[in-house]
């Protein structure tokens, strides 16, 4: 991915974040597995040499690709039909314009 690439993925993922019709459990996602990487408190302990970081690494890409499908899928436009709306949801453009569109 490029540079680019990237700013449009962080714009997207923060316009998914803001967006109250995403639930908080989809939101939280990488964050509890960042939470699960970094507790002592594991499905198996990191003493154990291999076994022990692989079930943190395997949390932590799951979570990625999960945060990754929900954003790219995520389209904050679709129930707009592309118009601008305010905080509400409430169209900003005056229903005489409304109309012609």
């Amino acid at each position: 991915m490029n540079i680019a690439g990237l700013r449009g993925m962080s714009t997207r993922f923060f316009s998914y974040v803001r967006d109250p019709r995403v639930s908080l459990w989809r939101k939280l996602a990488g964050v509890l597995a960042v939470v699960y990487f970094v507790s002592p408190i594991d499905a198996l302990p990191d003493f154990i040499p291999v076994l022990g970081w692989l079930d943190d690494i395997g949390v932590l890409s799951v979570a990625a690709f999960f945060v990754v499908r929900e954003v790219q899928r995520h389209q904050p436009w679709k129930d707009t039909d592309g118009l601008p709306l305010d905080e509400e949801g409430r169209s900003r453009l005056p229903p005489s314009v409304r109309k012609s569109v």
